[in-house]
């Protein structure tokens, strides 16, 4: 049973008092436990236990629960009388000993809890290192804290600073499940408070809801729920995702920030490509369709998401070293003179002395200023051979090849998809990557990619759209010769 032992494991002082009750006042001292049994571990002769006979006085100790008293007993009734001040004060000294001893526990418990969140949110630092996306930021900070606070289930709302509309981030729920609950009144609650609550969904089930508050005001909510079988969730948890929630709070916003960054410079970058784009009228829209062109290759060759968004970039910036050529130049109908041809030829070094101090990755810079580098060392401008080229710039040379080829110039009228593709399989390791002409064919084969394709080009041209998978069958098996 609870008794003072539990709490002060060096009982000298408490056995100095019991002595000089002895000694100095004829009194036998016993600790009694919550339930009025001697503890016998503080009793100074085991075998000296009180009678009936005795007169006792009890003195309850003082502390967050009942762990017994000291009883006196005596003889002599006068003799506990005359010690009563020196027992009352031996009772506030031990009382002290108690709330010492509660103290240094609570500071335990708390430095314990302090060496958890904080080696929680290390780990989670260290996972998420690097991550640029929200999404994934949301994604991986809500599985961990579930896991951590055992949440069955949960989610994260964040509102996209573009259009301010909300991207739901759901951890064992469906959309319509997140939905549902969101619409529940304990968010009006955490929204009015500003602060994390305690509360419980509608069908009883345990909740910790937190809003995610930035400068500007709340942005959205973590939520985290456990099922009706198991325990609430405690006072503990719901601080703990507090501060967690207060932790991360600084890398959504900046997440936000970036993702609103990425938007303005991508369509920068695009406004940038159209007022190139723009300097011929036969090249409207061009850099577009290489930008589309090049993700779909790069996506049917298996690159992961942001590669994919540095070559669309590439795309985009591929022909912006034309801004330093002479417009008469680039709108010649006729043939090009020789020194004609040579200023042409310089555009995409001037495209990387443009984009070079930007600061811009390589997997944009080179892939930018080298698509019209061929695999045979026979390119421009730097005559890079295949193993020189950066594998985006091969990429870019046959979407940009494609793209030339299948639309209108002042020289000739745009070609069949067909006649586009004998060309370009016909310059396979002379021009052109063997690996990357034959994702292109595999895009235009793709009944999703094709529609993809007409949509970023409506008047692609076919010789006959009946016999069209013939001819790719065809122009496939050609891929396949060893020659090739």
């Amino acid at each position: 049973m609870p008794n003072i032992t539990d709490y002060i494991i060096d009982t000298s002082y408490i056995k100095q008092v019991i002595e000089n009750l002895k000694n100095i006042y004829n009194i036998n001292g016993y600790i009694i436990d919550s339930e009025g049994n001697v503890v016998k571990d503080i009793v100074l002769m085991p075998d000296d236990l009180p009678t009936d006979n005795l007169f006792k006085g009890f003195y309850q100790f003082e502390f967050i629960e009942d762990i017994g008293w000291l009883m006196c007993a005596s003889p002599d009734e006068i003799a506990i009388s005359n010690a009563d001040w020196f027992i009352k004060s031996s009772i506030t000294a031990i009382n002290l000993l108690l709330q010492r001893k509660l103290k240094i526990q609570q500071m335990s418990k708390e430095i314990i809890e302090l060496s958890e969140q904080i080696n929680f949110l290390f780990n989670l630092a260290k996972k998420v290192t690097g991550v640029k996306k929200l999404h994934e930021f949301c994604e991986i900070s809500l599985t961990d804290i579930a896991k951590k606070i055992e949440a069955d289930s949960g989610f994260i709302i964040v509102k996209d600073s573009q259009n301010n509309e909300d991207i739901v981030i759901p951890y064992n729920l469906s959309a319509d499940e997140v939905i549902n609950i969101k619409n529940q009144e304990m968010f009006n609650l955490a929204l009015k408070k500003k602060e994390a609550i305690l509360s419980k969904l509608d069908n009883g089930i345990s909740a910790i809801v937190s809003p995610i508050n930035i400068k500007d005001g709340i942005i959205g909510f973590m939520a985290f729920f456990r099922k009706q079988d198991k325990r609430f969730f405690t006072a503990y948890e719901k601080k703990l995702v507090s501060i967690i929630d207060n932790s991360i709070t600084a890398t959504i916003e900046t997440l936000r920030l970036y993702d609103s960054l990425k938007e303005l410079y991508l369509n920068t970058v695009k406004a940038l490509a159209a007022a190139i784009d723009a300097k011929d009228p036969y090249t409207h829209g061009h850099s577009f369709r290489v930008a589309k062109y090049s993700m779909a290759i790069a996506k049917k060759m298996g690159f992961e998401k942001d590669t994919i968004a540095d070559i669309e970039i590439a795309g985009y910036m591929h022909d912006i070293g034309k801004i330093d050529i002479l417009d008469p130049i680039l709108n010649k109908s006729g043939k090009l003179t020789d020194k004609e041809y040579e200023e042409i030829q310089k555009y995409p070094h001037i495209t990387y002395k443009i984009l070079e101090p930007i600061k811009l990755p390589d997997n944009i810079v080179l892939p930018a200023s080298q698509h019209h580098e061929k695999i045979n060392g026979t390119g421009y401008p730097y005559g890079l051979t295949a193993e020189e080229m950066h594998e985006f710039a091969k990429i870019i040379a046959v979407a940009d090849v494609f793209d030339a080829l299948t639309s209108d110039r002042i020289y000739r009228p745009a070609m069949t998809i067909e006649k586009a593709l004998t060309i370009i399989v016909d310059g396979i390791n002379k021009e052109f990557d063997g690996k990357v002409v034959a994702a292109l064919i595999e895009v235009i084969r793709d009944v999703d990619s094709i529609n993809e394709l007409e949509n970023i080009r409506r008047d692609l041209k076919f010789s006959d759209i009946q016999i069209l998978n013939k001819f790719l069958e065809a122009i496939t098996e050609k891929l396949m010769l060893p020659n090739l």
